[in-house]
């Protein structure tokens, strides 16, 4: 098997895993951007994935636009859209369709699934003979152990489970309309003060994402 199909096999497989341990999980879809290019859907995301990109709007647009998860309603279907960033073109965006407003537990299983969803794409774009850098793939390791990072303090500061500490670093970012990895990356380095990687690789998260990861510190240590 080479490595297109192998890639697009696991696609396949981690996304059918996904839906089988979230109740109520009606579809889960997988787009590449800025192009927009539908790589797997299954179930109702077939359609209504389909929607969005064809219309230009919706939270899988939103949330290959803004980079930050985003939640909504799709077709009278509740949806979870999460971007998985992996270049400076654009993210690869995860879609979860399900019958209830999404709970902690549903975005614990999607928070770890993604990462591997994220890299199965990328390995499929990469292989098709699309443009992916190794210090692209590079960030994409950066960005979630950043993230990981981020949960890390928020349980030390409030004690919390794994999802509810993610749910509360994506509520931060939704509120304040800024990128994810943006809030989680600057905690870190509001709290440590540096990243374990050189400056060179690490591009420093803008002001809004320091005024967000400040205010959220604060409030996590009253």
């Amino acid at each position: 098997m080479n490595q297109v199909k192998f890639g697009a096999e696991l696609i396949s497989r981690v996304m059918d895993h996904l839906c089988s341990q979230l109740d109520g999980c009606e579809g889960v879809g997988l787009s590449v951007w800025p192009d927009g290019k539908l790589l797997k859907a299954l179930g109702v995301a077939v359609e209504l994935d389909a929607e969005q990109l064809t219309s230009g709007a919706g939270p899988l647009v939103e949330a290959s636009r803004d980079e930050r998860q985003v939640s909504g309603k799709v077709g009278g279907m509740d949806v979870v859209a999460v971007p998985g960033s992996w270049g400076d073109s654009g993210p690869v965006v995860l879609t979860v369709y399900l019958s209830h407003s999404p709970q902690v537990a549903d975005l614990k299983a999607i928070e770890e699934i993604e990462p591997l969803i994220a890299t199965a794409a990328a390995v499929v774009e990469f292989c098709a003979g699309e443009v992916m850098r190794a210090d692209q793939m590079v960030r994409m390791v950066q960005h979630r152990r950043y993230i990981e990072q981020a949960k890390g303090l928020v349980m030390g500061a409030r004690p919390s489970a794994p999802g509810e500490a993610f749910e509360l670093l994506v509520r931060a970012s939704q509120h304040a309309n800024v990128k994810l990895r943006d809030v989680a990356t600057a905690l870190v380095l509001v709290v440590g003060g540096t990243l374990e990687d050189s400056a060179e690789e690490v591009v420093e998260p803008p002001a809004a994402a320091f005024d967000v990861a400040r205010r959220l510190w604060e409030a996590l240590r009253v």
